[in-house]
């Protein structure tokens, strides 16, 4: 049974001033300011004596514990940026000021307002922090994330001194996560596209702080100024809202003029990419360069494997978006998974460029080259470009038998969308049909597909996402060889 160790934190007020790295506005707080602020409260007043008798080790090896652990998901009510103020503070120097005026410092403060949850005014601003306890680890865990739980009643602020809060934490089930009200925040690998990065605790995270704490004490020894030290051991983590999707790099070619392919044979022609991919040389080219292995990542053999190990997504794009669109394919993409850090599409545009694709009897079926057409840019933009309204070009492929039933079908396109990486919170409204949504694409039963997914029904899915999402978007059980592809309606 899946259990997290569940921190909450109230906010007495509804404000919040932390700031991240950059002097940014924060939010929501990050795991490494609740870990510090656990710490605080834990050694204030009497209760640090606790630390220097006999349940010291406890207490530190619960928190070193808890520094081991994954990113944590985090529950937040939602929250908007406050009209910022000026505060006047004493400064630094102010002892060798004597003009009253001139011992005060200007403070610019931009704080975070937290909305009201629920119709009540006076409903408290709550706040979630989940680890993941593993099952395997449970009998030791399950001490340690007890006496955090203990440990986070002694919360005072979170923030700003002014940010006074609440601490209360538990151990809970799936089940009850699920019930938690709030924005989720979830953890993502990728730090390089993400605008959105919090601190986070790490090995080492506790010693560095009392190392810090011990500096910053002794300053003033000797009568000689010494700057305390700074705090670094932390990392930084990419969040993303469930509703939004993480960055998702691609690789787009363009074939050469009077070369297409009918869109009813998209499954083809991501063959012929995938295999192009998949040559020797190329694979050769791409172990020199990544650990991945290569019969997953460029070959896509993943033997059933859940869920579904990264792999290049291959993605010819129709032609949509005008009144005379044909919906042939003129272009090719190689798409990452979503939160990839773009090497390996990047390592494609380059070094796939200017190669030849061959079908299933070795005949020369076009070259890879960069866009060159005007139009190219625009065209492209309909499958990447950020909106709030998706509809399928190619027919989305369902995992199972809908037996005829448009209940189940639905239900099936949701377990589509969760497997390709999306959570469901992200929908708002869904719609399925036979009839294809965009000039030029055809009914699903005139696509051509693999024998693998030939005995699976298809639809053509509309999708309504709660916030704007770029792709590339892919559905359903060919979503990696050019089926189930989705681009953002017009009308939004």
């Amino acid at each position: 049974m899946l259990r997290y160790l569940c921190i909450s934190v109230t906010f007495l007020d509804p404000y919040f001033h932390g700031k991240g790295d950059g002097d940014r506005p924060e939010w929501p707080p990050s795991p490494m300011r609740l870990y510090q602020a656990m710490l605080v409260g834990s050694r204030t007043g009497w209760r640090k004596l606790r630390w220097s008798m006999d349940d010291q080790c406890n207490l530190r090896r619960a928190f070193l514990w808890l520094e081991r652990q994954a990113a944590p998901e985090i529950i937040a009510p939602e929250a908007r940026a406050a009209p910022s103020y000026t505060l006047f503070v004493p400064n630094n120097d102010s002892d060798e000021i004597t003009s009253r005026q001139e011992r005060l410092t200007s403070k610019v403060t931009h704080p975070h307002h937290i909305s009201i949850q629920g119709s009540l005014a006076d409903e408290p601003q709550t706040l979630y922090y989940l680890w993941t306890i593993p099952e395997e680890e449970w009998t030791t865990a399950s001490q340690f994330a007890n006496l955090l739980s203990r440990e986070s009643q002694h919360l005072m602020a979170l923030g700003w001194g002014i940010d006074q809060v609440v601490g209360n934490g538990r151990i809970i089930t799936a089940d009850e996560a699920g019930q938690l009200s709030g924005e989720r925040w979830q953890p993502w690998t990728d730090t390089l596209h993400s605008p959105h990065r919090l601190r986070v605790p790490m090995e080492g995270s506790l010693e560095d702080l009392d190392a810090v704490y011990t500096s910053f004490c002794a300053q003033l020894d000797g009568g000689v100024f010494n700057p305390p030290r700074k705090f670094k051991r932390f990392r930084l983590v990419s969040y993303i809202k469930v509703t939004q999707f993480p960055h998702r790099p691609y690789a787009c070619f363009e074939l050469q003029e009077e070369t297409a392919f009918r869109q009813e044979a998209v499954n083809e022609v991501a063959a012929m990419l995938r295999s192009l991919a998949c040559r020797e040389r190329n694979r050769n080219d791409f172990r020199d360069h990544f650990d991945d292995e290569t019969e997953i990542y460029l070959a896509g053999h993943v033997n059933g494997k859940r869920p579904t190990p990264p792999r290049f997504s291959y993605l010819p794009l129709p032609t949509i978006g005008h009144s005379h669109a044909d919906g042939m394919v003129r272009r090719l993409m190689i798409a990452e998974p979503f939160g990839g850090d773009g090497s390996r599409a990047s390592w494609a545009q380059t070094w796939l460029e200017g190669q030849v694709l061959l079908d299933s009897d070795g005949n020369e079926r076009g070259q890879l080259l960069e866009l060159w057409r005007n139009s190219s840019y625009r065209m492209v933009n309909h499958y990447v470009s950020e909106g709030r309204i998706w509809s399928t070009v190619t027919p989305v492929i369902l995992p199972g038998h809908d037996d005829g039933k448009r209940t189940k079908a639905i239900k099936l396109v949701l377990q589509s969308i969760a497997h390709s990486g999306c959570h469901i919170d992200a929908i708002a409204d869904l719609t399925i049909r036979k009839a294809p949504y965009w000039k030029g694409a055809q009914h699903p039963r005139n696509y051509r597909r693999p024998n693998y997914l030939k005995h699976f029904p298809a639809w053509h899915v509309q999708l309504e996402f709660r916030e704007p999402v770029s792709g590339p978007l892919a559905i359903g059980a060919g979503r990696h060889v050019g089926l189930g592809l989705l681009a953002k309606d017009e009308s939004d």
